[in-house]
């Protein structure tokens, strides 16, 4: 039969103690920032070219200037 361990906890229980709005800055300054550079990101990707040339429109053709059209 296996022997049992009491559990490895320490009796004494620490309390959070409540943080200064100017400890919170760094954090909210991360999170502002993370968020940002998210948006940013998507921004990008919303914006780029489909890889699948079969989807987008059909250009017309270049007009070509022929002699002395260039009056």
């Amino acid at each position: 039969m296996l022997k049992r361990e009491a559990p490895r906890i320490r009796s004494e229980y620490v309390y959070r103690r409540a943080l200064d709005a100017r400890e919170l800055l760094p954090a909210l300054g991360v999170g502002v920032g993370v968020g940002a550079l998210a948006f940013y990101i998507a921004y990008l990707l919303l914006q780029r070219t489909p890889l699948d040339p079969g989807k987008l429109p059909a250009a017309a053709p270049a007009k070509r200037l022929t002699r002395g059209a260039s009056d």
